[in-house]
């Protein structure tokens, strides 16, 4: 009886490896480690429905984000309008999946947000089109790598 467990689990033991090898994967694009780098706004766009079906740019644009391999990232955004300087300063988390990037970070008040939308790098050129609310309302980036 011990013999013939032995051999199962010797059997089990020199069949798995090949059964794991011919198990279909999923295919997960692998980013160059280029895209863990610091970037510099060029543009900022917001997408309100209720107001327009156009992207209205905002002006004076600038600032930095940086995403780390380890998953974090600090974004410094500067907007210039009216004599007035506003910054957007943000510390925190990203993940991606596919095309997919959320920014998880907590507010002036102390909360918890996650900010969840679409990313491409091609050229050097790094586009981030973040989900607003109410739905179909976004955020579009523009950024190039410094």
């Amino acid at each position: 009886m011990i013999l013939r467990v032995f051999l199962l689990a010797l059997t089990l033991s020199i069949a798995t490896p090949a059964a794991w090898a011919q198990r279909p994967t999923k295919s997960v694009p692998k980013l160059a480690t280029s895209f863990f780098t610091t970037y510099s706004y060029l543009s900022y766009s917001i997408l309100d429905k209720g107001t327009s079906p156009e992207p209205m740019a905002a002006q004076g644009v600038g600032g930095t984000l940086t995403l780390r391999p380890n998953g974090t990232y600090q974004k410094r955004l500067t907007l210039s309008a009216n004599g007035g300087v506003m910054n957007f300063d943000q510390d925190g988390r990203f993940t991606f999946t596919g095309d997919r990037i959320s920014f998880s970070y907590t507010d002036k008040k102390g909360q918890p947000r996650t900010d969840q939308g679409r990313f491409q790098l091609r050229n050097g050129l790094l586009t981030l089109t973040i989900d607003g609310y109410p739905a179909g309302n976004k955020s579009i980036y523009t950024l190039r790598q410094q």
